[in-house]
């Protein structure tokens, strides 16, 4: 099932470069959830709010692939504007499919039924689909009842909302392998300006990053209110 080197770069360069399993920082909680990613779980839906970690644990895993000469693809459904359901077409046979955002495209016929189609034919491939969503399949509301009742039938795993100690360990974490030290004054500064997300967060740290190796200064307060025009 595997592909070739040129087409794996071809179907996968939107990885973040950062989004590996090194950099997630668990708390115990997602200690199930990283072992079925890490095992052979033929399919998987995972579900959580906004900056859990559903992006960077399916990225993770086309990354993990890659580096163990398998094939993935990774498929962002949140710029389903700019895709069609033709994306789905002969990618049954890739080792590992990250559906990502899958609530996106739904109550759309012409999505719905070609995700039904492509789940069926997956199934037979023997690949792996790991699919995500900001409800679990329960919730999400489908046109198709049969597509609906498949999906609710994979294993599901909820990513729990980080507190804010916690997303402060991750900042710090993910700042560190970066090479970059943020000091308690600094955190908590960011911490109280920025949109609380984890996401939102990470993009706080890539502005800050980059304005420090412009500027070439440490991350300090009166850099961070500059760069980010707090």
């Amino acid at each position: 099932m595997g592909l070739n080197t040129h087409s794996q770069l071809a179907l996968n360069l939107g990885l973040n470069d950062e989004a590996k399993f090194q950099n997630f920082l668990d708390f115990g909680f997602n200690a199930e959830v990283l072992k079925e990613l890490k095992g052979q779980a033929p399919m998987m839906f995972l579900w959580g709010g906004l900056g859990v970690g559903r992006t960077h644990l399916l990225q993770s895993l086309c990354h993990n692939a890659l580096e163990e000469n398998g094939s993935s693809i990774y498929i962002p459904l949140l710029s389903a504007k700019d895709l069609s359901p033709d994306i789905l077409l002969g990618i049954e046979m890739v080792d590992i499919i990250c559906l990502d955002d899958i609530h996106t495209v739904l109550n759309q016929f012409e999505w719905e039924e070609a995700l039904f189609q492509f789940y069926n034919k997956v199934k037979e491939s023997g690949s792996r689909l790991i699919i995500s969503a900001h409800q679990s399949p329960q919730k999400l509301k489908f046109i198709l009842a049969d597509l609906q009742s498949r999906l609710s039938a994979l294993p599901v795993f909820k990513l729990p909302n980080l507190d804010e100690g916690e997303q402060t360990k991750v900042l710090r974490h993910r700042a560190s392998r970066r090479g970059i030290e943020l000091n308690d004054a600094v955190l908590e500064f960011i911490l109280t300006r920025s949109k609380r997300s984890m996401h939102d967060l990470i993009a706080v740290l890539d502005v800050l990053d980059s304005v420090s190796l412009v500027e070439k200064r440490r991350i300090t307060i009166p850099l961070v209110k500059k760069a980010m025009n707090w």
